[in-house]
């Protein structure tokens, strides 16, 4: 026979309340959501109150399944769910666990601790479930001085890489009840268990020849700036972009748990993966839409574009002109700013989008027309209205933009290989740091984010180089430009271990952006 089911029935007198705590999602903010479960007199129902959606709203029926099929003790009275604050949206199945928790509470089957959060879907089996965007409710967790998460063996792994927090794996409600009872000890994992990444990031050695562009790519990584490559086909402009990423030095905490929380929603974080720790590369094909590249909204329910999905790491834009005018228009503001606007009727998200740009294009349909361009089968109205498609407002924000020409025979034949990431990015680390240095009451950590009045200020170059500028703005270098320029001349001396940067380190700067002003 079946084990009988037992429910909890209350005298006219009696009334229980108890709490739980648990996440909901802004755009990728974590929210912390008190759940208050009262349990009093009156015919057996279940109200949920507090601005949820459906979702939160079929808790109460998957819930009472997983009860049922885990023999818990569901309540014969009258139930009132409220999610506080009140006046925040809140959607998504990731309360499930928090509010079953909360009714164990109540109905006196287990005990809470005050300083626990519970994240995770129940299934009507009574199984618990992953969620999407864990990590960034343990990053609010964390944030608001709760010190442990109970979640599915689905989440564990990139919750725990959040420093100062205990883990507990829960199976199902059969076990959360033996964990909070304090019969099973075994489900705690230890803190930040952090796995190392196991994707192996394309190496600089493989690129032959190609001394300037490589020299372009340390100063880009040194400095945080945008990259245009203008080349033949096949000439190996996307071998250079898809090494960027590995010059790039490992994200920081703050900055691994928003791309971690970013891949989560977006789904592509694979369980058992921990903490992300290198810089992501995104690489759109050219037929994304603008709300590809933006991302989209659903309520307070986001799923990340490609803007976002590039947040920390490198957006590669191969074939930059065969993109569609708005989608190129729409990174305008991500780029000055750092962040995106989603605006729907539910209301305004800001996603972060703070990434490098490497734009990669073809001279002209055709590919041919460098240098001579015997070779180029297009007319030059043709050539022409294919180099407008990148506008001049968008390449004026691309600091570095170099020529990539097709190597020489010796360099293609030579058997010694060129230098490999790992040595070109302690070089990138080296200039980093000084510039951090340098920084360190400023707010911001490399040149490309320096304001422009510091660059007129306290960081200004020396009169030399001031008099070589000048000379720029006489002529097409727009006043942007020249900010740009100024950044990336800060970035030269710091690779170079110079203090401040002077008329060769502008000039160098103006030739990175294809400038030539003579001195």
């Amino acid at each position: 026979m079946d084990p009988p089911h037992f429910v909890i029935s209350l005298g006219s007198s009696e009334m229980t309340t108890a709490h739980a705590w648990g996440f909901v999602l802004n755009g990728v903010i974590g929210e912390r959501v008190r759940i208050e479960v009262d349990i009093s007199q009156g015919l057996p129902s279940v109200g949920v109150i507090g601005l949820a959606d459906t979702t939160i709203g079929e808790s109460r029926w998957r819930i009472r399944s997983a009860f049922s099929n885990s023999d818990a003790q569901w309540p014969s009275a009258r139930m009132t769910i409220a999610l506080s604050p009140a006046d925040l949206p809140k959607q998504g199945s990731g309360l499930d666990l928090a509010i079953a928790a909360a009714i164990l509470a109540a109905t006196g089957q287990a005990g809470i601790r005050e300083n626990t959060a519970f994240i995770g879907e129940l299934g009507l089996d009574g199984s618990v479930r992953g969620v999407r965007g864990a990590i960034a409710a343990a990053a609010a967790a964390r944030r608001s001085g709760l010190t442990c998460v109970v979640v599915s063996g689905d989440n564990a792994r990139e919750v725990s890489s959040i420093p100062g927090l205990s883990v507990i794996i829960i199976r199902d409600l059969v076990h959360l009840i033996e964990v909070l009872a304090g019969r099973d000890q075994s489900a705690e994992m230890p803190e930040s268990s952090v796995l190392p990444a196991l994707d192996v990031e394309p190496d600089l050695a493989d690129v032959r020849g190609h001394a300037y562009a490589r020299f372009a790519l340390e100063v880009a990584a040194a400095g945080g700036h945008h990259v245009s490559m203008l080349g033949a086909p096949g000439v190996g402009k996307t071998l250079l972009a898809r090494r960027l990423p590995g010059l790039l030095p490992d994200l920081g905490e703050a900055d691994s748990i928003d791309v971690t929380t970013i891949h989560s929603l977006a789904g592509r974080l694979l369980s058992g993966t921990g903490l992300v720790t290198r810089p992501p590369l995104a690489a759109p094909h050219h037929s994304a839409t603008p709300p590809a590249m933006t991302g989209t909204a659903r309520g307070r329910q986001v799923t990340p574009g490609v803007l976002t999905m590039a947040h920390g790491g490198v957006l590669f834009m191969d074939e930059a002109p065969e993109f569609s005018r708005h989608v190129l228009e729409v990174m305008r503001e991500p780029i000055e700013t750092g962040s995106i606007m989603v605006t729907r009727a539910a209301g305004v998200i800001e996603l972060p989008a703070r990434f490098q740009l490497i734009l990669a294009s073809n001279p002209c349909p055709c590919g041919h027309a460098i240098g001579r361009g015997d070779l180029c089968t297009c007319t030059s109205l043709t050539r022409r209205r294919y180099a407008e498609r990148l506008s001049g407002p968008l390449m004026d924000r691309v600091d570095v933009r170099v020529v990539v020409t097709r190597p020489s025979e010796a360099e293609l034949l030579a058997t010694t290989a060129g230098e490999s990431s790992a040595v070109v990015a302690a070089r990138v680390a080296e200039a980093r740091d000084r510039a951090a240095l340098r920084f360190a009451e400023c707010g911001w950590s490399v040149n490309s984010a320096i304001p422009t009045r510091a660059l007129r200020g306290d960081f200004a170059p020396t009169s030399d180089a001031v008099d070589l500028l000048r000379t720029a703005e006489q002529g097409a270098l727009s006043l942007r430009g020249s900010d740009r320029v100024l950044r990336v001349a800060w970035t030269i001396a710091d690779c170079l271990g110079a203090d401040r940067p002077d008329a060769d380190h502008v000039s160098t700067a103006l030739g990175l952006r294809g400038e030539l002003v003579s001195r």
